[in-house]
């Protein structure tokens, strides 16, 4: 609950409420109306008003006010503006409507009568009322002049307007002070990799002890600002991390706990964030779900960021849910609470303080002069930066914020007046917002405090969608635009969201697709909106009745009919779940009350089945999410919307009428949908269009595109061979489209006339062909300096293509794929030369490919910025040029390419960056030495007959992952000297994949912690090869896949004392005998027949060599699971 202290404090951005109905009130004076005398007269007095009252304001939102008179004053200030504002948006509903009914007649004088604005008394007694109360507001505004004046309180003078100087901090996540904690934490997670002789001391240290499935749990616990998140980030996209986890994810838990949602988001970030990716409906297949996940890709790591409380009594059943059946995982918490930090822990938490001054000094350096030498030449702002820093209580997130705000602002005037701030003697006062947070606020300007202000609404921990976030800025006029710049609103307000993750104002995720905003930043957030904004929840305490932004945390044991008291709110958004249908007649009696609403968000209310009888009426209406609800008609949308969610709706449930949304910028719904929807280039604003399937019906020609100018992103024009004509093709009018960034363009046998006519736009950065049917590409292809921001180009499936065309007339082009060009027999300079920003090149099935050819001293050099090089089925090629770009290379995949793979030893000794080499499909003979590759790290061989490591694995130093099938020579050129150099070990291996072919030799692998074997055709191994098992001394799985005619396992099995888990798949296994080690926790057999599967059930011949492990899963059914019950019993004693 908000302290009556914070709600004493002005939100600091008066002037741009303001500012913005002035300019609306000057609009509509401006414009030709025949506007009667009366409101004339109104209006004209509102304007006066305004003026006045905006000096003032401009004043006041450069100062701290807390004066609680002068608060009262610019709080009633507010108020009468966006009641001023809501008469306004009434004046100009009538225009439109009144307008809509004059066309409609077709008269004579129907300019005139289209500029007629008839007002109602209704309104007109409206704007007396608001006029009257901003007269009454003027006539008391010199008092509060004089108290502003003799406040003395310290201006932060030219606030949002850059210094002289600036400087960059670098991006990368750093953590100061914390070397010996990360340390640890990174020893722990990685176990014995081969760099720590002894993990088990270290385990100890944290008092390491047996979790439920062999799943560590480490809590990172401390207070707001300590810096906790970003250990846990600096953890996870450590290198070493993201190689030992094969699946990783990361969850922000809401205050406000939901098992399903939470498991959901562990599913979803496992699945990549897809955007795409439904969420299963039960529990149990979400559980089944991530269980599948973690099976199939071994063991993850797992971050549960900002978790509560109210996780506790449900964890036992989370961590089961998460934690079964993958021993070696890890759960990473972080969290404020000691309660929670003791409930999740398997080993002792690990607890952060702020940082000591030294550290502290040197993280606030970092973030305050960033890569400047300004220190060295200005000692004055070493000293103030010093002081400051002393005020700050050693919080690293305290460092960034100040020095983001100190770093764009370095001159000693400013740094002084920083340090000076009356801020820093309120801390008693403004007990919920911190000196250093309210400081650099104030620092913004004021419409950009006013759009921070608005994210107050947002709950604990929301993840922020940048796109989603502006565009109801948009939709509240929050951005501006200058008459004279085309820049587009979306893009303005991308950029003022940019400028507040660099004031720390929000942080990005972990993969930048989303946002978050940080507690003590929420704080402060509600702390200056707490008069219009309010996030109401079951306990909240009576809201003021000048909120105009509210969000619900709706739920069954809220009392919904406390939601009627709202009116005149501008925004709606509904969080959680209900039950009840009650909600949806609540909320719609709301939208009754409230007609100047823009932005309302009902999405997942899975109880609305029926629109909302009154959504249709709201005229000002701009913003509609309906995602997820299950609403039978979709109809009578409000005309002036711009932005509508329909997310989880079927094509057949889009009405064709939506095409009628003339204002709309923004349709969310599935891709093959929107691209069913008749005449959809009526929507000439709208700016994204993933997928449009040229047709032959009206309605559905690629003429729809025409006047669609404003298309972004990306777009798939599919069947472009239906098109007729270079002047059909051109009157989709694809040159104008300049905020296209991505285009594909595909048919069958496409010709060339039409393939000329759907010339993009020059900014074209992606750019895409498959299916085009001539010999010769169009001419805007062959011309220079045209797409010079062209950075990916795919050709695809063009068979008649001879000639390749001049890729340098692409100067920025980073990403090239020709794939199916059949009648390609040669390559010369003119197509690959002067590409020095090509950083990957993917070649695929050329099958004609004979040759290519290079002069340097004509064509520059040769691909000089290549990293990753990918070439298949080119069977015919049999060299390349000087491959001097190979040095740059760090992968290298070739496939089926027989005579060049047969030449690659002639090129090896230039690989000296690669990290990665994949040779599959060569039967042609061919030798490679580890001395040549010293820095691969991921060998991957397939069904190379003829391959042969002359050194073994060894004298690889840097290798990590192998993967060999179907290259069984590829030891046989091992001497003896070699075999006994290999008793050194590859001590960095931890993953490999292999069949028969490398289960000979003398190889140590001590690091190895995955075992994949494959295509086994024996029955029972050698006795060689069953000691070769005997050198995994690390090994935690091992999986036997596809041994079709195996019976028996290695007996050397058992003396694995590492080895956790057992996978065995489609085997002829007859017995365990000897094979399971005591240690295992996980065994697995699937594809065995009826029969044998009785055998290792209770009571079958072998379940007395396999009981004691605790969990057993046979064709898909589980056997035996203790982990439940030794999870509750861990958590019983351990809460004992």
């Amino acid at each position: 609950m908000m302290s009556a202290a914070v709600e004493q404090v002005a939100g600091g951005f008066s002037s741009a409420v303001i500012q913005r109905l002035v300019d609306k009130t000057i609009d509509f004076l401006g414009i030709n109306y025949n506007l009667s005398h009366a409101t004339q007269e109104l209006l004209t007095k509102l304007r006066t008003s305004l003026i006045m009252v905006k000096a003032i304001t401009e004043v006041a939102d450069n100062q701290l006010i807390i004066n609680t008179s002068l608060t009262k004053w610019l709080r009633e200030l507010h108020s009468a503006a966006y009641e001023a504002e809501d008469v306004l948006d009434r004046f100009d509903c009538h225009e439109i409507v009144a307008g809509k009914r004059k066309v409609s007649e077709i008269i004579s004088s129907s300019v005139r009568a289209l500029k007629s604005l008839i007002v109602p008394d209704e309104s007109m007694k409206m704007l007396e009322c608001v006029v009257q109360k901003l007269d009454h507001l003027c006539a008391t505004s010199n008092t509060f002049v004089e108290l502003m004046k003799q406040s003395n309180l310290n201006t932060m003078k030219e606030a949002g307007i850059p210094g002289e100087t600036t400087s960059r901090v670098p991006v990368d996540v750093k953590v100061f002070g914390r070397e010996e904690v990360l340390e640890l934490i990174l020893k722990i997670i990685l176990g014995s990799s081969g760099s720590e002789p002894e993990p088990s001391s270290v385990r100890a240290k944290l008092g390491a002890r047996n979790c439920p499935g062999g799943v560590d749990v480490i809590p990172i616990v401390g207070m707001s600002g300590v810096g906790k998140t970003t250990l846990a980030q600096v953890i996870y996209s450590d290198g070493n991390v993201k190689h030992h986890f094969k699946q990783r994810a990361w969850v922000y838990v809401s205050k406000h706990f939901s098992m399903k949602r939470t498991l959901q988001e562990v599913l979803r970030s496992f699945k990549g964030y897809d955007s795409s990716f439904d969420y299963p409906d039960s529990l149990e297949m979400i559980i089944n779900n991530i269980q599948s996940v973690t099976q199939h890709d071994r063991r993850f790591l797992l971050v549960l960021d900002s978790v509560w409380d109210e996780m506790c009594a449900q964890w036992n059943v989370l961590l089961t849910a998460i934690a079964r059946k993958v021993p070696g995982s890890v759960v990473l918490v972080t969290t404020q609470s000691k309660r929670v930090a003791n409930t999740v822990a398997t080993m002792r938490p690990v607890p952060l303080a702020p940082l000591p001054w030294e550290s502290f000094w040197s993280a606030f350096q970092h973030y305050a002069f960033g890569t400047t030498n300004v220190v060295e030449n200005n000692q004055t702002l070493l000293l103030i930066g010093e002081q400051i820093a002393k005020k700050l209580q050693g919080l690293p997130l305290a460092a960034k914020v100040m020095g983001n705000l100190l770093r764009s602002r370095l001159t000693v005037d400013k740094w002084r007046s920083i340090l000076e701030s009356d801020w820093w003697d309120l801390n008693e006062v403004l007990c919920e917002i911190l000196p250093y947070m309210g400081i650099s606020y104030q620092d913004l300007q004021p419409r950009q405090r006013q759009r921070f202000a608005f994210c107050s609404i947002f709950p604990e921990n929301y993840l922020f969608d940048k796109d989603r976030l502006v565009n109801m800025w948009i939709s509240h006029d929050l951005i501006e635009q200058s008459e004279s710049d085309d820049t587009r609103l979306e893009d303005i307000g991308s950029k003022l969201f940019g400028e507040l993750v660099e004031r720390s104002f929000f942080q990005a995720t972990f993969d930048k697709k989303w946002y978050t905003m940080h507690d003590l930043v929420r704080a402060l957030a509600i702390g200056v909106s707490s008069y219009e904004c309010f996030f109401h929840k079951e306990t909240s305490h009576r809201a003021p009745p000048t909120v105009r932004h509210l969000s619900v945390q709706v739920s069954n044991q809220l009392h919904i009919h406390e939601l009627n008291k709202y009116r005149n709110v501008r925004t709606i958004l509904l969080f959680g779940h209900c039950d009840s249908n009650a909600i949806c007649d609540v909320v719609d009696i709301m939208l009754a009350n409230s007609r100047s609403i823009r932005v309302l968000d009902l999405s997942h209310l899975e109880v609305l089945t029926n629109m909302l009888p009154n959504i249709a009426s709201l005229r000002k209406l701009r913003f509609l999410d309906l995602s997820f609800t299950r609403v039978s008609n979709l109809r009578n949308f409000p005309c002036n919307l711009q932005v509508l969610y329909l997310h989880g709706y079927s094509r057949g449930t889009i009405p064709h009428s939506i095409n009628k949304l003339n204002n709309l910028r923004h349709l969310y719904v599935d891709a093959t949908t929107l691209s069913l929807i008749p005449s959809i280039g009526q929507l000439s604003q709208l700016q994204e269009l993933e997928n449009f399937s040229a047709g032959k019906r009206n309605g559905f020609m690629v003429s729809e595109l025409k006047n669609m100018q404003e298309l972004s992103g990306k777009l798939c024009i599919s069947n472009i061979h239906i098109i007729k004509s270079t002047h059909e093709a051109m009157v989709a009018n694809m040159i104008e489209k300049k905020h296209l960034e991505a285009l594909e363009l595909k048919g069958g046998n496409v010709s060339k006339d039409v393939l000329e006519g759907l010339q993009p736009h020059s900014n074209l950065q992606e750019l895409m062909i498959k299916g085009y049917g001539a010999t010769s590409f169009p001419s805007w292809m062959l011309q220079a300096h045209i797409f010079t921001k062209l950075h990916s180009l795919h050709v695809g499936n063009c068979r008649l293509v001879a000639v390749l065309p001049p890729f340098r007339n692409f100067p920025s082009l980073k990403h090239l794929t020709l794939d199916n060009l059949p009648s390609v027999k040669h390559v010369d300079g003119t197509s690959f030369g002067f590409l020095g920003s090509l950083e990957e090149l993917k070649v695929s099935s050329m099958t004609s490919w004979i040759d290519w050819s290079h002069a340097e001293d004509e064509h520059g050099p040769l691909l000089p910025q290549v990293k990753r090089f990918e070439l298949h089925n080119c069977p015919l090629l049999e060299e390349v040029p000087c491959l001097s770009f190979l040095s740059s290379l760090s992968e290298l995949d070739i496939s089926v390419c027989g005579l060049l793979v047969k030449a690659l030893p002639q090129y090896v000794q230039l690989l000296a960056c690669l990290k990665k080499l994949k040779i599959s499909y060569c039967d042609h003979p061919l030798l490679l030495s580890g001395h040549q590759l010293k820095s691969l790290e991921y060998l991957h061989l397939r069904k190379c007959g003829g391959l042969r490591l002359i050194d073994g694995l060894h004298c690889f130093p840097s290798l990590r992952e192998v993967d060999v099938l179907g290259c069984p020579d590829i030891l046989t050129e091992l001497s003896d000297k070699s075999s006994r150099q290999d008793e050194q070990g590859v001590l960095h291996l931890t993953n490999l994949v292999t069949d028969v072919s490398l289960l000979n030799g003398n190889s140590f692998l001590p690091t190895v912690r995955i075992l994949r074997i494959f295509y086994l055709e024996t029955l029972q191994f050698t006795p060689e090869e069953e000691q070769w098992f005997e050198q995994l001394i690390s090994v935690e799985k091992i999986e036997f896949v596809y041994c079709y005619f195996l019976q028996r396992l290695p007996c050397t099995l058992n003396r694995l004392t590492s080895l956790k888990v057992l996978d065995i798949r489609d085997t002829q296994l007859v017995s365990l005998e000897g094979v399971v080690p005591q240690n295992l926790q996980e065994l697995v057999m699937d594809g065995l027949c009826t029969v044998k599967t009785n055998y290792f059930k209770p009571g079958g011949s072998d379940w007395s060599y396999c009981c004691h492990v605790p969990y057993i899963r046979i064709n898909g059914k589980t056997v035996q699971n203790l982990s439940i019950n030794n999870a509750a019993s861990s958590s019983s004693s351990h809460q004992n």
